[in-house]
């Protein structure tokens, strides 16, 4: 958007779910970043005769300009701030949540396989979306109970293990800060959180990250895509954060990874954010080296407690 690229695109819905700091290695200023944002609702394209709609979540700040600088239909959707979709009767746990759809037509039970309220939030949007281009909302939302979880995504790793082993792509104070509201209220025992700063990317965001990682009770730091900067300077940007002292640096993930599982018992909840399925790291010259934090945690988890696709 910023750069133009989209010219000559024309968009039917545009969703706008959340302004948080990112990518101001690019843009700069949070100013800057909400504007090349609101490029995309501005327009939606170049024909203004067609139509097009803008899906709002209400529950952002940044919401209200949006709403003002486009020119067509707004739909919007929230939780904790009124809208004209909004989310009731909210049930959670690990394996999905239920919740109703309260909309101008009626009230809607919805059943998703999806983990927290930033995914309830996303998926009254999606919803929304579909619905718009004249899907009955019946329809709608009577495939949401059959959808696919997304790899990597709040991914819930064999559940038969006696440890709750978790995948994220959360690599923002904001969605760790979501991952964490997520799976916290489900943690039987201790919260161990792993979690990588990227190299050559906006560190102003760092410290914040590793403050929102210790409302873990166990912290591990290490970097994530490091790139040509030096893995020890991102775990301590992270650790600057840090508001305990029950924290480990690791320059390599991996062996991060196996730290988490090693102290692990039986009853933990071990996340490892960051990254999710990503199949590399990358590494000094830019090389992409392969590595997945899903199979290094499961090998870890089988080896330590037993089971997994060769167990006897």
């Amino acid at each position: 958007l910023a750069l133009g690229r989209l010219r000559g695109v024309e968009f039917d819905v545009a969703i706008f779910t959340n302004l948080t700091q990112d990518h101001l290695d690019f843009h700069g200023t949070m100013a800057a970043y909400g504007h090349a944002k609101s490029l995309l609702f501005s327009q939606l394209g170049e024909d203004l005769a067609k139509e097009k709609y803008a899906i709002v979540n209400n529950d952002d700040d940044f919401a209200e300009y949006l709403t003002s600088v486009t020119p067509f239909e707004v739909f919007t959707y929230g939780i904790d701030r009124e809208a004209q979709f909004t989310a009731i009767n909210i049930n959670e746990t690990l394996q999905g949540v239920t919740f109703d759809l309260a909309t101008p037509f009626g009230v809607y039970p919805v059943k998703s396989p999806y983990v927290g309220k930033f995914n309830i939030s996303n998926i009254m949007a999606a919803i929304i979306a579909v619905w718009s281009k004249g899907i009955p909302l019946t329809e709608v939302i009577d495939v949401v109970e059959y959808l696919e979880p997304v790899d990597g995504r709040l991914e819930v790793l064999d559940p038969e293990l006696p440890i709750d082993l978790i995948i994220d792509y959360a690599h923002t104070a904001d969605g760790m800060d979501k991952l964490i509201d997520a799976v916290k209220p489900f943690a039987q025992q201790r919260l161990i959180f792993l979690c990588g700063m990227a190299g050559e990317r906006d560190l102003t965001k760092t410290p914040e990250m590793g403050r929102v990682a210790c409302r873990a009770d166990y912290v591990i730091f290490t970097p994530d895509n490091p790139a040509n900067d030096d893995p020890k300077m991102l775990t301590s940007e992270l650790a600057k954060g840090a508001t305990h002292n029950n924290y480990v640096e690791f320059t390599d993930r991996a062996e991060g990874i196996k730290h988490a599982i090693e102290i692990a018992q039986p009853g933990d909840t071990v996340v490892l954010a960051s990254k999710g399925r990503e199949p590399y790291q990358i590494m000094p010259g830019h090389v992409k080296v392969p590595h997945r934090d899903d199979l290094i945690g499961l090998d870890a988890a089988y080896a330590k407690f037993g089971g997994g696709p060769h167990a006897d």
